[in-house]
Protein backbone atom coordinates (compact mmCIF):
# COMPACT_ATOMS: atom_id res chain seq x y z
CA UNK A 1 0.00 0.00 0.00
CA UNK A 2 1.38 3.36 -1.02
CA UNK A 3 1.55 6.23 1.42
CA UNK A 4 2.82 9.78 1.70
CA UNK A 5 5.38 10.60 4.37
CA UNK A 6 5.27 14.35 5.01
CA UNK A 7 8.23 16.24 6.44
CA UNK A 8 8.29 20.05 6.35
CA UNK A 9 7.81 21.06 2.71
CA UNK A 10 8.45 17.57 1.31
CA UNK A 11 6.21 14.61 0.52
CA UNK A 12 7.94 11.25 0.12
CA UNK A 13 5.86 8.76 -1.82
CA UNK A 14 6.49 5.25 -0.50
CA UNK A 15 5.22 2.24 -2.46
CA UNK A 16 3.49 1.79 -5.80
CA UNK A 17 2.39 4.80 -7.82
CA UNK A 18 -0.15 2.88 -9.90
CA UNK A 19 -3.82 2.94 -10.84
CA UNK A 20 -4.57 0.65 -7.89
CA UNK A 21 -3.11 3.20 -5.46
CA UNK A 22 -4.13 6.43 -7.20
CA UNK A 23 -7.44 6.98 -5.41
CA UNK A 24 -6.00 6.48 -1.91
CA UNK A 25 -2.93 8.62 -2.67
CA UNK A 26 -5.16 11.39 -3.99
CA UNK A 27 -7.36 11.26 -0.88
CA UNK A 28 -4.31 11.27 1.39
CA UNK A 29 -2.73 14.21 -0.46
CA UNK A 30 -5.97 16.22 -0.30
CA UNK A 31 -5.69 16.17 3.50
CA UNK A 32 -2.13 17.56 3.44
CA UNK A 33 -1.20 21.24 3.26
CA UNK A 34 0.14 22.54 -0.03
CA UNK A 35 1.49 26.07 0.36
CA UNK A 36 4.63 28.03 -0.39
CA UNK A 37 6.93 25.48 -1.93
CA UNK A 38 6.68 21.71 -1.98
CA UNK A 39 8.87 18.88 -3.27
CA UNK A 40 7.37 15.48 -4.02
CA UNK A 41 10.07 12.82 -3.77
CA UNK A 42 9.74 9.52 -5.66
CA UNK A 43 12.91 7.88 -4.28
CA UNK A 44 10.88 5.15 -2.52
CA UNK A 45 8.42 4.50 -5.35
CA UNK A 46 8.51 0.85 -6.38
CA UNK A 47 6.16 0.45 -9.37
CA UNK A 48 4.59 3.00 -11.72
CA UNK A 49 2.09 3.07 -14.55
CA UNK A 50 0.38 5.83 -16.52
CA UNK A 51 -1.66 6.76 -13.44
CA UNK A 52 1.51 8.22 -11.93
CA UNK A 53 1.60 10.86 -14.67
CA UNK A 54 -2.07 11.66 -14.06
CA UNK A 55 -1.39 12.06 -10.33
CA UNK A 56 1.52 14.41 -11.00
CA UNK A 57 -0.64 16.62 -13.22
CA UNK A 58 -3.44 16.64 -10.65
CA UNK A 59 -0.95 17.68 -7.94
CA UNK A 60 0.35 20.40 -10.27
CA UNK A 61 -3.22 21.70 -10.85
CA UNK A 62 -3.86 21.80 -7.12
CA UNK A 63 -0.52 23.51 -6.44
CA UNK A 64 -1.25 26.16 -9.07
CA UNK A 65 -4.68 26.84 -7.54
CA UNK A 66 -3.03 27.20 -4.10
CA UNK A 67 -0.13 29.27 -5.44
CA UNK A 68 2.35 26.59 -4.36
CA UNK A 69 5.69 26.12 -6.14
CA UNK A 70 5.64 22.34 -6.69
CA UNK A 71 8.63 20.36 -7.94
CA UNK A 72 9.35 16.64 -8.23
CA UNK A 73 12.55 14.71 -7.57
CA UNK A 74 14.12 11.24 -7.75
CA UNK A 75 12.06 9.80 -10.60
CA UNK A 76 12.45 6.02 -11.04
CA UNK A 77 13.84 5.05 -14.46
CA UNK A 78 10.55 3.47 -15.53
CA UNK A 79 8.70 6.71 -14.73
CA UNK A 80 11.23 8.72 -16.73
CA UNK A 81 10.59 6.34 -19.64
CA UNK A 82 6.82 6.88 -19.40
CA UNK A 83 7.24 10.65 -19.19
CA UNK A 84 9.47 10.57 -22.28
CA UNK A 85 7.09 8.27 -24.16
CA UNK A 86 4.15 10.61 -23.54
CA UNK A 87 6.19 13.74 -24.26
CA UNK A 88 5.52 15.39 -20.90
CA UNK A 89 9.07 15.65 -19.54
CA UNK A 90 9.19 19.43 -20.08
CA UNK A 91 5.79 19.95 -18.45
CA UNK A 92 6.77 18.46 -15.09
CA UNK A 93 8.96 20.73 -12.93
CA UNK A 94 11.91 18.95 -11.41
CA UNK A 95 14.26 19.83 -8.60
CA UNK A 96 17.58 20.91 -10.04
CA UNK A 97 20.60 19.91 -8.02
Amino acid sequence: MAKINKTNNRWEIDGDLTIGEAKSLMAESNALPMAGSLVIDFAKVTHVDTASISLMFEWLRQAQAKKCDLRFTHFPKNLLSLMSLYGVMDLIPQVTH
